[in-house]
């Protein structure tokens, strides 16, 4: 059985965030898509772009949404080569 190499994904650089306010919530569920290897490149990087700016916002922290978008991505080319 021959061995696969997966490269991994990007790590986060946003912050955890708890979800207790509905800007937290928001926060939360724009990186979740960021990361979703199964919505689009358009709709990952619109929602790593929303969750660079709550960040900021919230913490004053920048964060890079393409590296966001990135891990989406990596994870969609890991489901293509597991599905082959």
């Amino acid at each position: 059985m021959a061995s696969r190499h997966h490269k991994e994904a990007p790590e986060s650089h946003a912050q955890p965030v708890k979800a207790d306010t509905h800007e937290e919530r928001s926060e939360r569920s724009y990186k979740a898509v960021a990361h979703n290897p199964t919505v689009s490149h358009e709709a990952r990087m619109h929602a790593a772009e929303k969750l660079a700016e709550m960040h900021e916002a919230r913490t004053g922290e920048k964060i890079d949404p393409a590296n966001e978008a990135a891990i989406g991505d990596e994870k969609a080319r890991s489901r293509e080569s597991d599905t082959r």
